[in-house]
């Protein structure tokens, strides 16, 4: 069995990532082997072409290894890994902990966030001692595969972590906030729901293909004395923009205490 990737876990993210790779031809499925104790989830990745195995113990030697469990369980799975590059997903898990637990390792510590599952996420990456060009490379195109990718050094990814990991967070509350505005204004839950939905889809397709910055196109919708005027100037009287800083910050500080 010739295999260049073992995965250990098999969630929704490791789904993602491995469709993902399957399709933009980064990886074949013939060359990736899987360790998930959830019989569906094998089944998942048998229809795709990789070999399943219910434990990591049970796994091929392999050039690689996808990480992608909780990080509460990384003591009993890192006895069980053999690979020569690490690629881990794991929150809060830093590289070298990695390093201290699988010996000769070279790992690769990525942060994708949930949009992944559907080919628009958002990940960042951080490359510990000895990685190759080859390793870093593929890890780019396993992510590019799913959205983008982003080098980082280690010491931003808890800031990574606020801003696209939570991120889509943020974003739903702002959905769920104007939804609910809008059927105070008079409009069925249904109608508001389906006009907050395309607005956000189309502000974002607008925001990545238009050559304005955020605040550029903010003062394209607003007009002078306008209704978008009267709407941000309640937002700033309420201090929304100042409270989404804060909240980036408070989540950095979050991941920084639990990583410690």
């Amino acid at each position: 069995m010739n295999i260049t990737m073992a995965v250990i876990g098999g969630g929704n993210m490791a789904k993602a990532i491995i469709s993902g790779a399957i399709k933009d031809g980064v990886l074949d499925g013939s060359a990736i082997a899987v360790a998930e104790p959830d019989a569906s989830n094998r089944d998942f990745f048998a229809q795709l072409g990789c070999a399943v195995f219910a434990s990591a113990s049970d796994l091929p030697s392999s050039e690689y290894v996808l990480l992608a469990v909780k990080p509460q369980i990384f003591d009993v799975v890192s006895e069980q890994l053999r690979g020569n590059v690490v690629y881990s997903i794991m929150a809060g898990v830093t590289i070298k902990t990695i390093e201290g637990a699988v010996e000769h390792a070279r790992v690769v510590r990525i942060m994708p966030n949930l949009p992944c599952s559907i080919g628009y996420g958002a990940a960042g990456i951080a490359l510990g001692n000895g990685v190759s060009v080859e390793d870093a490379t593929l890890a780019r195109k396993l992510f590019s595969a799913i959205g983008i990718a982003v080098d980082i050094e280690e010491s931003l990814m808890d800031a990574v972590t606020a801003v696209s990991g939570s991120g889509p967070a943020y974003l739903f509350m702002l959905a769920e906030a104007m939804i609910e505005g809008g059927v105070d204004a008079g409009l069925t839950r249904e109608v508001a729901t389906s006009l907050v939905q395309q607005t956000m889809l189309g502000a974002s397709a607008l925001l990545d293909r238009d050559v304005r910055s955020a605040g550029e196109l903010r003062e394209a919708v607003t007009s002078k004395g306008g209704t978008t005027a009267a709407a941000l100037e309640c937002m700033n009287t309420n201090g929304v923009p100042k409270a989404i800083r804060d909240a980036v910050i408070a989540a950095r500080d979050r991941g920084l205490e639990l990583g410690s």
